[in-house]
């Protein structure tokens, strides 16, 4: 067991320990921003006129991504598993396809398909009076268009993992609810569900750790389409700039830091108050009275 988990072990301490420790060390530098050093660093990136709009933002597309997601996820997955046929496999594949994109790969892809002159759903975008690319890709809209990127970016892959996450469940147990009368609906609600409910919240903990990070997307639209329609949107995008465009590593780290504390808040629940680790207590319990 050792053995196997040292790789893990010794890649967490590179790409998470140490990083954690080097902007710890780095925030109380001195910069043009924080010409003294010390902690103010952290007072004076949150004093940012730019902080609160990257908030602001991450949390609207957070509100709008993270449920979505999970929704949609969790309600094909079952779809798929109603009724098996011969066509399942190849649907499975269909949802992969879109996953197997990444988030550059996205920003192209979407750029394509909201632009009139070049949309393969130029029809369509006729119908809601959408002629130009300018009446789409606007600032006020760049929270629901990152939204759907992330989304067609993920939740095929999720599909699939939940999917298999249902196969896992007896068949005896959905035998002997379908005897007592449950519906399709009632055997997803109240059995199925509940007994995947560790895979769904480990899937909600990475999807709501991934939209956090959101950077890819803002940030190659804003550099490589339309300059300046997403400058800072994001705090990663925020920690970038305050890094390599302003020279000031030790802001950059004090937010980075900050932004870690929503993750790790999230872990300490997930471990704390959640049984999403029962099993593996209760099988350290029994060992112990063994």
């Amino acid at each position: 067991m050792y053995l196997m988990l040292m790789p893990y072990f010794l890649m967490l301490i590179a790409f998470g320990f140490i990083p954690v420790l080097m902007a710890i060390s780095e925030v109380p530098t001195k910069s043009r921003a924080n010409p003294n050093g010390g902690w103010d660093a952290f007072y004076i990136v949150m004093h940012d006129f730019r902080f609160l709009p990257a908030i602001e933002h991450v949390v609207g597309f957070m509100l709008i991504f993270v449920p979505a997601t999970i929704f949609f996820v969790l309600m094909m997955a079952l779809m798929l598993d109603v009724k098996p046929t011969k066509w399942k496999k190849y649907v499975r594949l269909a949802y992969i396809v879109p996953a197997s994109i990444s988030g550059a790969v996205s920003v192209l892809v979407w750029y394509v398909i909201f632009t009139p002159t070049l949309s393969p759903a130029r029809i369509i975008l006729k119908l809601f009076g959408l002629v130009r690319s300018d009446q789409i890709w606007q600032t006020g809209n760049l929270m629901y268009l990152f939204a759907l990127m992330a989304f067609f970016t993920i939740a095929g892959n999720w599909v699939l993992i939940q999917f298999g996450s249902l196969q896992s469940i007896s068949s005896e147990v959905i035998e002997a609810a379908r005897v007592d009368g449950c519906s399709a609906f009632q055997l997803a609600w109240r059995i199925k569900l509940p007994l995947i409910k560790k895979y769904i919240i480990y899937m909600s903990v990475l999807v709501f750790a991934g939209g956090l990070q959101l950077f890819v997307e803002p940030q190659l639209l804003n550099t490589g389409i339309y300059m300046g329609i997403a400058q800072a949107w994001t705090p990663d995008q925020l920690t970038y700039e305050l890094a390599f465009k302003n020279g000031d590593y030790g802001g950059a780290s004090a937010l980075a830091l900050t932004m870690l504390i929503p993750s790790l808040l999230g872990a300490l629940f997930v471990i704390f108050r959640t049984d999403m680790f029962e099993e593996a207590n209760s099988l350290k319990k029994r060992k112990v009275k063994e």
